[in-house]
C-alpha cells in the first residue's frame, strides 16, 4: 500500500514531508496547566482582596502579597531552570497546606462560608499545581534528566537543585 516517494505525486520535491523533530523550546502540557492554574489562583486572590479587603481593613494588603508571589512564581516556571521548579514546588505545597489549615480553622471557629470555600479553592489549585509540576515531562523540561544515563529524577543534592545527583547512576551535574 505504501508507495515509494518517487511515484507519489503528492510529495514535496523539497523534502518537506519528513516528520518534523520535536521542538526543544515547547512547553509541556502539564507545565502549561500549572502556569494557567497559578494565574487562576492569582486572579482568585485578587478577587478575595476586593471582596474581603474592603470589609477587613487590617489584613487587606497581605492578600495582594500572596497574589504577587503566586503570579511571579507561576510565570517564572516558563524559565528552564531547576531552582525555579524547586521553589515553585515548595511554595505551592506550602501554600496548599496552609490553605487547608486556614479552611479547617475557619470551620472550627464558625467563620462565614466564604472563608471555607476560599480555603478549599486555594488548596485545590495549589495541590493541583504541585502534582502537575511532579510530572516527568515537566521535570525533563526543567533539566532534571541525567545527562549520563537519561534517567529523569527530581532529587537534588541541595534544597534548590543547583547541584543534582542521579538516583540511578550517581552522576552529579
Amino acid at each position: 500500500m505504501t508507495e515509494p516517494s518517487e511515484s507519489n505525486p503528492f510529495t514535496s520535491p523539497h523534502g518537506d514531508d519528513q516528520p518534523s523533530s520535536p521542538e526543544l523550546s515547547s512547553i509541556p502540557g502539564p507545565l502549561a496547566v500549572a502556569v494557567l492554574l497559578g494565574l487562576l489562583l492569582t486572579a482568585w486572590q485578587i478577587g478575595e482582596f476586593f471582596v474581603i479587603g474592603y470589609t477587613d481593613t487590617s489584613q487587606q494588603f497581605s492578600l495582594l502579597i500572596g497574589a504577587a508571589f503566586s503570579c511571579l512564581i507561576s510565570l517564572g516556571l516558563i524559565a528552564r531552570s531547576s531552582p525555579t521548579w524547586a521553589v515553585a514546588r515548595f511554595y505551592f505545597l506550602f501554600h496548599g497546606m496552609m490553605a487547608v489549615g486556614f479552611c479547617v480553622m475557619a470551620f472550627v471557629f464558625l467563620k462565614p462560608p466564604l472563608a471555607i470555600v476560599s480555603g478549599l479553592v486555594q488548596a485545590g489549585l495549589c495541590l493541583a499545581i504541585f502534582s502537575s509540576l511532579g510530572r516527568e515531562t515537566v521535570r525533563k523540561f526543567h533539566r532534571l534528566q541525567c545527562p549520563h544515563c537519561d534517567h529523569v529524577n527530581s532529587s537534588g543534592d541541595d534544597l534548590l537543585c543547583f547541584q543534582r545527583r542521579c538516583t540511578r547512576c550517581g552522576f552529579r551535574w
